[in-house]
């Protein structure tokens, strides 16, 4: 599995400590290997590390500060190569941020806090400014964080994980009983924390000062700071007559099993100025104790329903208003034991919707997201119609994309507006780079998309690259050497096939084949061709390209009229002249009356209608043109079957695997077809197609009126192949197959 590092300053009482540690427990029991990197070394722990979990310690003695912090991560991380980095709260965020800076290991940001409720320095805001933007992922506890950050241009991308309750609470040393402190008969008014400016103990004593004489049964217990605790001793000075209720102050400083304790209380408050998330509000909901909570910047109104599950003061008031209202509200609930017995039992649903489980699978997903790739796309093109496939693995992909057109010149608003300078340099990269082929300045056409792609690679630090076709990789293949990113290359067809072009470009081929570190090819003999040019065979994948199911469905060729349909460009490869004569023949043995519909445009339009009038056929055959996918999956539900005579041209040009044999299979209808290329590999012959031949339109005409006269044969064939096809070749197979190519590259990258 992954290797992960968490970074947090230390294991001090505290709730990041505590839910750094849950994180880590969590990406432990999912297998992965984890590092937790402490920031100071002379901090006292309360939290033991768990088991599983290598700790690391900085140097001692050395006075470590921003920058030495930042070089020992780096030192430590360069030799770890980890998949995923996490730094906890901010400061070791940013030190984990620096630390990484040029490296390709994705690093995520736990915010703790509500940032402008907690200014940092000068310096720190201006680290937070540069570097929280090139953080892969923000892990945020409440969505009002996450808008802050979003607002101000520190985060690209969020995920929510609030705080998850472990019930019962799990407990630790010291142990204390609230039976040996506070008599039995006692009422017991709780507030937990270590930072009294922070929790706002000033407010909650002030509070109590005032009510202290009316109230003389309650005690007020503070956890987490003790008796000499100098900012607690401040506050006791400033606030007259205190030494009359001091007695019903208790600070016993830590305590390591509180639940005892919200259980004994009878009521919870929580005067927080500002929070990330609180977790004491949360495990005092979970035990079924009443919860007064300031409104406070972020955290109380996600867990409390205002006199619902709790009581929740508003912040939209001036401080001496809100210590009034405070003050009401709490002598309130103080005097009403039923209102606090109904708050208490309504607050202990928490359990649930808090669960260690359902926070902990939004976590790991969280994390899981930021294990995968991210890769950079170079691609010729998008905007042409026959693209479908491009298209449908940028829209289906689940890795993390960024793509770049060789046609396009970043004018569109779509683009993201940092993108755009790319896309424009790009384009007129390649544009240069053809015009450079067409005067044979074949090395020159490589240097000016490569520079531009290694430019592109080293802004966006992606785990793996992407290049769509081997024509257009040839052209910015030597990024991939300069940036030392892994390169994938996709063939579709006549990057292969094409011999023209392809012998042409033979040197260049055989350096791809150097350079790259896996392919993905439509089939078996396009392997092999890519294996003559010296590409290890063990790095090639074969993966049609696949059929959209939920579009193309439904085709019921047993009830469907006798009719032929005929989809590809009308190009010398899907030989639509070859189609037009086995539809004669299937016409000419067969007495049904019956037509070819023929869907696709190209340079044999012309003798396409000719070779139409030559055979007789204008009343049988329909030249639709250009189609949508749409109406190609209308048409294949009202026909009895798909005719591809699929042949070699003459320029050597062939198919890779034609993605309407897949299309129409996935939709229920049989083929006919030839032993072309990919077509033998994904149809089953004599179950769920009849090949013949290259160029054999005798055999293909049988096999068409075979199919024409016996409607309950083509529903018996469509119906496996209906079963096959969806088994194996839909999109969601493919984008399955080509993303596992694209872990694999770049795992193996990080490995070395």
């Amino acid at each position: 599995m992954a290797k992960i590092v968490l970074h947090i300053h230390h294991l001090g009482l505290g709730g990041a400590e505590r839910v750094a540690l849950n994180w880590l427990i969590w990406l432990h029991q999912e297998g992965h290997q984890v590092w937790l990197l402490l920031g100071d070394a002379s901090m006292e722990e309360f939290f033991s590390v768990p088991e599983g979990v290598t700790v690391l310690l900085p140097p001692t003695g050395s006075g470590f500060g921003t920058v030495s912090t930042a070089i020992w991560l780096r030192r430590f991380l360069n030799q770890l190569r980890p998949d995923c980095a996490i730094g906890m709260t901010a400061r070791p965020a940013l030190n984990l941020l620096l630390a990484s800076a040029g490296r390709s290991w994705p690093v995520l940001v736990a915010e703790r806090n509500f940032p402008p409720a907690k200014p940092l320095p000068a310096i720190w805001v201006l680290l937070r400014r540069c570097l929280y933007p090139k953080a892969r992922l923000h892990l945020v506890q409440t969505e009002r964080i996450g808008a802050w950050l979003e607002t101000h241009g520190l985060a690209r991308r969020l995920a929510c994980v609030p705080n998850s309750v472990h019930w019962p609470l799990p407990e630790q040393e010291p142990r204390l009983s609230p039976d040996s402190l506070v008599p039995s008969d006692a009422h017991l008014l709780l507030g937990v924390g270590t930072k009294p400016q922070q929790k706002g103990f000033d407010r909650l004593l002030i509070a109590f000062s005032r009510l202290a004489s009316q109230a003389s049964g309650w005690w007020l217990v503070l956890p987490g700071v003790s008796e000499d605790h100098p900012q607690i001793q401040a506050i006791l000075e400033q606030i007259p007559g205190s030494k009359a209720w001091r007695h019903r102050l208790l600070l016993p400083g830590r305590i390591g099993n509180l639940q005892i304790w919200y259980e004994r209380a009878d009521l919870f408050i929580l005067s927080s100025r500002y929070e990330g998330f609180p977790n004491v509000l949360l495990e005092a909901m979970a035990a079924g104790c009443a919860c007064l909570a300031f409104d406070c910047p972020t955290g109380p109104r996600e867990l409390i329903e205002h006199q619902k599950n709790g009581w929740l003061l508003d912040l939209e008031v001036s401080e001496i208003k809100q210590q009034q209202e405070f003050e009401r509200s709490l002598w309130r609930l103080m005097e009403d034991p039923q209102l606090r017995q109904r708050l208490g039992r309504e607050a202990s649903e928490v359990r649930s919707s808090f669960s260690e489980v359902n926070v902990r699978e939004r976590f790991l997903a969280a994390v899981n997201s930021c294990l995968e790739p991210k890769v950079l796309v170079f691609a010729p093109t998008r905007r042409s119609p026959t693209e479908t496939f491009v298209r449908a693995n940028l829209e289906s992909m689940p890795l993390q994309q960024i793509a770049y057109f060789g046609d396009e010149f970043g004018l569109c608003s779509r683009l993201p507006l940092g993108q755009r300078l790319g896309q424009l340099v790009y384009g007129t990269s390649v544009l240069i780079s053809k015009i450079c082929t067409r005067l044979g300045w074949q090395r020159l056409s490589t240097i000016c998309p490569s520079l531009v792609a290694w430019v592109l690679i080293r802004s966006h630090r992606p785990g793996v690259v992407l290049a769509e076709f081997g024509f257009h990789a040839v052209r910015m293949m030597d990024a991939a050497k300069w940036s030392g990113i892994p390169l994938v290359v996709h063939f579709r067809g006549a990057d292969a096939f094409a011999d023209r072009r392809v012998r042409w470009l033979g040197e260049r081929y055989r350096r791809l084949m150097q350079l790259s570190e896996a392919f993905i090819v439509k089939s078996q003999p396009m392997k092999m061709v890519l294996g003559a040019y010296g590409a290890p065979l063990a790095s090639i994948t074969i993966s049609p390209s696949g059929a959209d199911q939920e579009l193309f469905k439904k085709a019921d060729p047993a009830a469907a009229s006798p009719t032929v349909l005929f989809v590809g460009r009308l190009v010398e490869k899907k030989a639509p002249l070859d189609a037009l004569e086995a539809f004669a023949e299937a016409c000419r043995s067969s007495s049904i009356p019956s037509r070819l519909v023929m869907i696709g445009e190209g340079p044999l339009r012309t003798a396409v209608e000719a070779k139409v009038r030559a055979l007789g056929l204008e009343s049988q055959v329909m030249l639709l043109g250009l189609q949508t996918p749409f109406q190609v999956a209308e048409w294949m539900r009202s026909v009895r079957c798909l005719l591809l005579p699929s042949r070699v041209a003459t320029d050597g040009d062939s198919e890779g695997c034609p993605v309407v044999v897949l299309e129409a299979q996935v939709s229920g209808l049989p083929v006919v077809a030839t032993r072309h290329a990919g077509i033998p590999e994904v149809v089953l012959e004599g179950r769920t197609a009849f090949l013949a031949e290259e160029g054999d339109v005798k055999v293909l005409g049988r096999g068409l009126a075979q199919l024409l006269e016996d409607p309950e044969v083509a529903g018996r064939m469509g119906s496996e192949a209906r079963n096959y096809a969806r088994s194996r070749f839909t999109v969601a197979h493919h984008i399955s197959t080509v993303a596992d190519v694209l872990r694999s590259a770049a795992r193996s990258f990080q490995r070395r």
